[in-house]
């Protein structure tokens, strides 16, 4: 399964989740600061995030070599063609 997600909910969706954590930071100083299940929640939840985060890192470089492959591919395309129009030197009158 596939799931294609714009930049832009991405966007706003980590623009929500750091608003929430920015939140949460009130009760964590006054009440949870003792919570060793609070803490741990946390440290998993930078885990997992730094991982999605370095995934999707990979996945932009991995979408722009491969556009970078077809533009390279196109260019080497357009220059044949244009060689093919003007003629190879080689067979002038």
């Amino acid at each position: 399964m596939h799931v294609k997600i714009s930049a832009k909910r991405m966007a706003k969706f980590h623009l929500v989740l750091a608003l929430v954590w920015a939140i949460l930071t009130i009760p964590t100083l006054l009440w949870w600061k003792n919570s060793i299940l609070w803490v741990s929640l946390m440290s998993i939840y930078a885990i997992v995030i730094s991982h999605l985060a370095a995934y999707s890192a990979a996945h932009a470089e991995k979408a722009a070599s491969n556009a970078l492959n077809q533009s390279q591919g196109a260019n080497e395309k357009a220059n044949q063609t244009a060689a093919k129009v003007n003629g190879d030197p080689h067979q002038a009158h």
